[in-house]
């Protein structure tokens, strides 16, 4: 089969639209522009066999030649990218050494399956993500040769439908592979695993064999007719339908994949019944394109890696790194394929010479640089064994808290139960009575107010004899407390014997009643001055209670009538309900704050790998603290986070936010968070220039802003080679700071 001298130009304008879907999925604006993959791996099997079959005898050195078309402007993009990144202070790429190193061994696909990269993801974290397609490719046309020879000889030898029925087998079986995996959580294994991809491969190379052994799969009768234009552009607009609405998540995918694959293989059955000769405008604007197609592929995603990297007005962005694609593609295209009769020789061969330059350059760039892989898995496996430490302080905090919770409520229960009691509980104290005949006359009143009392009153009783009753009562250990005296208006005793009678009493509670009529001799008075001396003394003022009250007296106005009798008790049990009431509000007043303070301590840190990476220093000093800590912490879950933990009302007093370079706030969405914590203590940790100057115009004095970016402009060994994740080092000095500040704000 001799196609040499024909140019099918609908293969080039497949191409074309397929690399213009990829450019745009590139660029977030075709969100099914993935699926055009498909259709470069189905043409390059076509292309492939076809290649090999125009052949009369199989050429290694053929072979080896077209591997070096596909080959050298890989080669080339990539040291041109590492070149230009070489000149970019502020890039850190991590992965330089490894990376790379896969892409010229064409197993970049499974590199970055091991590495967890997601071409899905929206955002550009390496220059070389789109190159696990041209690995899958280099993989293929290793193999190829050998498979083409060994379905070759069974084809002429035993029959030609053989090899193409076991071509479609594989692929049918590589398609299964790949559709069981997308029921799986690992997407990226089905989309980048060479044996689930290679079906489109070998659906096109199986193409191949049928064309070359047979014909065009098109009917005679549409072969000629201009209907098959119809069929052809009716084909691309279901590839353009797909493209537009079956993005990465869709269940549609797998299926659609397939789709597209079949629907290129019947382009490729439409798109060469037909051979142009003669060229229009418009067809050598499509064969140019086509012929760059394989250098815009391989730069687009260095160009917009880079381009996250140059301050350019939003609007502008797009078509200039658009332009930069294309005369880039021009650039490399044009020096590398050399004709010795074309024209301007002299241009490419500079041209040719200076490409090499910069790509020798980058070259020396690969090889100097250091491989961090070891550090980076250090690190991987670092962070994933304080996940699951984490995960288990968490639980434990999340039981402590439970604990506590309803240790506390039952304590306020106990409380609130306990002042309703307390009544009862004064009735039931041991009291001591030690009196004249007044609490003489009231004794049976006494004894039902204060059951458990013991009550020692005579007539004509002086406070002289109190210290002998109460030490006699004290030696046989049966001295109650609280003490109530009620002595005086039959003699008092000096100061001094007053103070023999508190050093027998001790800490006891003394209610000591003064005297009604008094007044020659000062009681009251005398009473009023020895009880400023002691704390423990409270003077019942039963003068001042029954004044006025002639009921309570009879015709003496000093020993008590019934009803003066019942007044006399309720004052006596008044004043020591009043004196318990009031010591255990304090003391509930005393527990409630301390809790109160404790709670006020707490601390819930949210953070991301910087916690996660520090927790092994922080968790001894924080062991009561919360740690809330993601990998993917964002805006919007770290707001949704924080106000569930409002709603719930487990929010604690103090609130640290320490998150690394990955994440960044806006000075807004500061101020956003701020206002959702309103009334609480913030603390945020400014790791990049950025945050440090967004916290500091926020002037906000509930929030103390610890300024570690500082430490890390002085410390070159905090951060590690991907400038975000911090070092032993740097972890230590972190963890240092927080301890520092948290622990001050303490005292």
């Amino acid at each position: 089969m001799n196609i040499e001298k024909k140019y099918y130009k609908y293969l080039d304008l497949i191409r074309v639209l397929a690399c213009l879907a990829v450019l745009l999925y590139h660029f977030n604006v075709l969100k099914g522009g993935y699926l055009a993959v498909c259709i470069f791996f189905t043409l390059s099997g076509y292309l492939s066999c076809i290649s090999l079959f125009k052949r009369e005898k199989f050429s290694f050195r053929f072979y080896f030649l077209r591997l070096l078309k596909l080959y050298i402007p890989l080669l080339i993009t990539v040291f041109l990218t590492i070149t230009i990144i070489s000149f970019f202070p502020n890039i850190t790429w991590v992965n330089l050494k490894p990376e790379t190193t896969s892409v010229l061994f064409g197993y970049n696909n499974f590199w970055q399956l091991n590495a967890n990269l997601d071409y899905f993801a929206r955002h550009v974290n390496s220059p070389f993500i789109h190159l696990w397609y041209v690995s899958i490719l280099l993989q293929f046309d290793l193999v190829i040769p050998f498979i083409y020879i060994l379905f070759r000889k069974i084809g002429d030898k035993i029959h030609k439908l053989i090899p193409c029925f076991i071509i479609i087998l594989l692929a049918i079986i590589s398609y299964s592979y790949f559709y069981k995996m997308s029921f799986t959580s690992n997407i990226m294994f089905m989309y980048y695993n060479t044996l689930t991809r290679i079906f489109s491969l070998l659906l096109g190379f199986a193409l191949g064999f049928i064309h070359s052994y047979y014909a065009s799969l098109v009917v005679k009768p549409l072969q000629r007719n201009p209907i098959n234009k119809i069929i052809f552009y009716s084909y691309l607009i279901i590839i353009a339908i797909l493209c537009i609405l079956v993005d990465s998540t869709s269940i549609y995918m797998p299926l659609s994949m397939l789709l597209i694959t079949l629907i290129t293989c019947r382009l490729i059955d439409y798109g060469t019944i037909t051979d142009k000769e003669n060229l229009s405008i418009w067809d050598k604007i499509v064969k140019f394109l086509s012929s760059i197609s394989y250098e815009v592929y391989l730069l687009q995603y260095p160009v917009i890696f880079l381009f996250q990297y140059i301050d350019i007005n939003a609007y502008w962005k797009v078509p200039i790194m658009i332009v930069s694609i294309l005369l880039l593609s021009l650039i490399i295209h044009f020096a590398i394929n050399f004709r010795k009769n074309g024209k301007i020789k002299v241009l490419r061969v500079m041209l040719t010479i200076f490409i090499s330059i910069i790509s020798l350059y980058g070259a020396y760039q690969y090889f100097i640089a250091k491989d961090y892989s070891s550090d980076m898995k250090q690190l991987e496996n670092q962070l994933l064994e304080n996940e699951k430490l984490i995960k288990q302080k968490q639980e434990e905090y999340a039981l402590k808290a439970k604990q506590e919770e309803d240790d506390w409520l039952k304590q306020l229960s106990d409380l609130e139960m306990g002042e309703e009691k307390l009544k009862e509980v004064v009735s039931n104290l041991n009291v001591v009575g030690i009196g004249d005949s007044i609490m003489l006359g009231a004794v049976d009143s006494l004894y039902n107010k204060f059951p458990n009392g013991y009550f020692n009153a005579d007539i004509s009783r002086t406070a002289w004899v109190a210290n002998d009753i109460l030490q006699n009562l004290k030696n046989r250990n049966i001295l109650g407390n609280p003490i109530i005296i009620n002595l005086g208006a039959n003699g008092d005793c000096t100061l001094s014997c007053k103070m023999e009678i508190m050093n027998t009493i001790g800490t006891r509670q003394v209610f000591w009643l003064n005297v009604t009529n008094d007044y020659e001799v000062h009681v009251n008075d005398n009473l009023i001055s020895f009880a400023n001396k002691y704390s423990n003394v409270h003077i019942i003022d039963w003068d001042s209670i029954s004044k006025g009250h002639n009921e309570y007296f009879v015709y003496d106005g000093i020993h008590l009538t019934e009803t003066g009798v019942k007044a006399y008790t309720d004052a006596i049990y008044d004043a020591i309900y009043q004196v318990y009431l009031e010591e255990y509000q304090k003391n509930k007043e005393e527990i409630i704050q301390n809790h109160d303070e404790i709670e006020k301590k707490k601390i819930s840190f949210y953070g991301n790998d910087v916690l996660l990476n520090a927790f092994d220093y922080l968790q001894n000093n924080f062991n009561e603290s919360k740690f809330i800590i993601r990998s993917d912490f964002t805006y919007d879950s770290l707001k949704m986070e924080l106000e569930e933990t409002i709603q719930n009302k487990s929010l604690t007093n103090r609130i640290v936010l320490a998150f690394d370079g990955s994440i960044n706030f806006s000075k807004m969405q500061y101020q956003d968070l701020i206002k959702l914590c309103n009334g609480h203590e913030i603390y945020i940790l400014a790791m990049d220039r950025q945050a440090y100057d967004n916290l500091l115009s926020l002037n906000d004095n509930s929030v103390t802003v610890i300024n570690f970016y500082q430490e890390l402009l002085a410390n070159d060994n905090y951060l590690m080679a991907d400038k975000v994740h911090l070092t032993n080092d740097g972890n230590i000095a972190l963890s240092k700071i927080l301890i520092d500040r948290l622990t001050s704000s303490d005292k």
